[in-house]
C-alpha cells in the first residue's frame, strides 16, 4: 500500500501563507496561527502578489530573525543597570516591523504531487529537512510534513506486524 502512495495522498491543501511584501510580525502571527491547529506546521509559504511560490519562512528563519534584531540592540549587550524587559520590547519591536525579503528560503525541497512516498522520504532524508512544497507550475498545492509520511509509513507497518 505505502508504494502507492504520492504526495498528493500525503499532503495538507491547508497551509499558511503570507504575500512577499509581509512583515516579520505577520509571518511570526500566520505561523502562530497555524500552529494551533497544528503544532508541527513549520513553514509559512510565500507567495507575491501573483499568487506564484516564492520561497518559505520557516522557524528556523524566523528564530534567525529574532536573534539577529535581538542581539543587535546594544542594551541587551551591556551589563549593568539595564532594563532588560524594555530593552528586549525594544528589539522585538525592531525585529517584528522588519521586511521579511531576507529571511524568506528560496532553495526549499519541493515536490510534485505524483512523486511517490518514497521519493519524499528521499527528499526529506537527503535535504535533512522536515517538510516539502507540493507545486505544480508555480502553483503551491500543498505542504508535505515528516510527520505526515511517518504516519503514513507507520500505519501500513503496524498493520502488517
Amino acid at each position: 500500500m505505502m508504494l502507492r502512495k504520492r504526495a498528493w495522498d500525503m499532503m495538507r491543501d491547508e497551509f499558511a501563507s503570507v504575500q512577499e511584501d509581509a512583515s516579520l510580525a505577520e509571518a511570526v502571527r500566520v505561523m502562530r496561527d497555524s500552529m494551533q491547529e497544528h503544532s508541527e506546521n513549520y513553514a509559512v509559504v510565500v507567495k507575491n502578489k501573483a499568487g506564484k511560490f516564492v520561497g518559505v519562512v520557516s522557524i528556523r528563519s524566523i528564530l534567525t530573525a529574532v536573534k539577529q534584531s535581538v542581539l543587535k540592540d546594544e542594551n541587551l549587550k551591556q551589563v549593568g543597570e539595564t532594563d532588560w524587559d524594555q530593552a528586549f520590547r525594544d528589539a522585538c519591536l525592531i525585529c517584528t516591523q522588519t521586511r521579511l525579503d531576507e529571511f524568506i528560503e528560496r532553495d526549499v525541497p519541493v515536490l510534485k504531487p505524483n512523486d511517490a512516498a518514497l521519493v519524499v522520504l528521499d527528499r526529506f532524508l537527503k535535504r535533512k529537512c522536515h517538510w516539502a512544497i507540493v507545486a505544480e507550475g508555480g502553483k503551491v498545492m500543498g505542504v508535505v510534513y515528516i510527520s505526515d509520511l511517518y504516519r503514513e509509513m507507520t500505519r501500513d507497518m503496524v498493520q502488517i506486524f
